[in-house]
């Protein structure tokens, strides 16, 4: 077996241009599939809404890589999809197929022994068969009821060989389908949510109102409460704040420790100071039936950094309050 030569003192610039020469070929493969004719992809995207089996990925190497790929994007975009590996369809898989199925496959020629052994199969379930195909005159693309014609020009690697350009353009047309049918279908963001429940994702679906702290744990006082116990309030409930109400709970506004800073350092007597002086009297609030998500996006506005967000209900009352803290359990 030949040694493998590491060119270790190649220059930095030809290395650099080996890498985007990569990336440029691979950008210019997606962009001559723009320039085709894909009037006939609407009624694949059509079909692919409809469906209420799950739609069918099948591939063979980094085909079948790209394939189960785009089944879980069109699982996460609320079509479902599995992914059966053209290899092992004759070996049981295929009992994952349901009569009627639609099945997308994928191969840059079309011709692989394992893709094609598999089409009489598919056809013998009925199943309505998508190609995503590098080859217009291949098996596949023949026997494909609807037909993605993939050509490219050249694999983007130096000898050519290595499914890179075709890969590249494979995911992308699938990327391009889960995101029409899923637009067909109505999915949302909520949607895309309730189909990550793990993490980050999962959490911005939690609504305020299991996450606010209330009853025994919230901050409160009134406008007549002196700065003491204003203080002795804030720091018993660890929020860096306290919420100022009337008698009927509504929120009349807040106090934070910056606010008692404020006043401690502009140098007039503590004696007599109320809470009903020290505090914002339009404080950012929030409605109980907000999500993470919600909490989250207001965040992004530079203008609210806040540390603590009271949460009310439509009529001013006072429910609990959010600390960031609780934001990100």
């Amino acid at each position: 077996m030949n040694a493998i030569t590491v060119l270790s003192a190649a220059p930095h610039d030809l290395i650099d241009a080996w890498f985007g020469s990569v990336i440029a070929q691979e950008r210019d493969a997606l962009s001559r599939f723009l320039d085709t004719d894909q009037n006939g992809v609407s009624a694949t995207i059509t079909l692919l809404a409809a469906q209420t089996r799950p739609v069918i990925f099948t591939g063979i190497g980094k085909s079948g890589h790209i394939a189960a790929k785009l089944a879980a994007t069109f699982s996460s975009l609320g079509t479902a999809a599995v992914f059966v590996n053209a290899a092992e369809a004759a070996h049981g898989d295929l009992g994952a197929v349901e009569p009627g199925s639609a099945v997308i496959a994928l191969s840059n020629s079309g011709s692989t022994e394992e893709i094609v052994r598999t089409l009489p199969l598919l056809k013998a379930r009925d199943c309505t068969l998508i190609a995503i195909v590098g080859r217009a005159g291949s098996p596949l693309a023949r026997a494909a009821d609807h037909r993605i014609l993939a050509e490219i020009e050249q694999e983007a690697d130096h000898i050519g060989m290595a499914p890179t350009s075709s890969t590249t353009l494979h995911l992308a047309i699938g990327d391009a389908l889960a995101v029409a049918v899923s637009r067909m279908r109505g999915f949302t963001r909520e949607d895309f949510l309730r189909h990550h429940p793990a993490g980050l994702l999962g959490r911005r679906m939690i609504p305020v109102a299991s996450l606010m702290r209330q009853g025994a744990d919230l901050p409160s006082v009134t406008t007549s409460t002196d700065l003491l116990d204003l203080l002795a309030v804030m720091s018993a409930k660890r929020m860096g704040a306290a919420c100022v109400i009337d008698r009927n709970d509504a929120l009349l506004g807040l106090v934070v420790d910056g606010d008692v800073r404020r006043h401690l350092q502009s140098g007039p007597k503590l004696a007599g100071v109320t809470a009903g002086e020290l505090m914002q009297t339009n404080p950012q609030t929030i409605g109980p039936d907000a999500t993470l998500g919600d909490v989250l996006a207001m965040r992004q506005d530079a203008e609210l950094d806040w540390l603590v967000l009271p949460v009310i209900d439509q009529a001013g009352r006072l429910l609990g309050m959010l600390h960031t803290n609780d934001l990100y359990g």
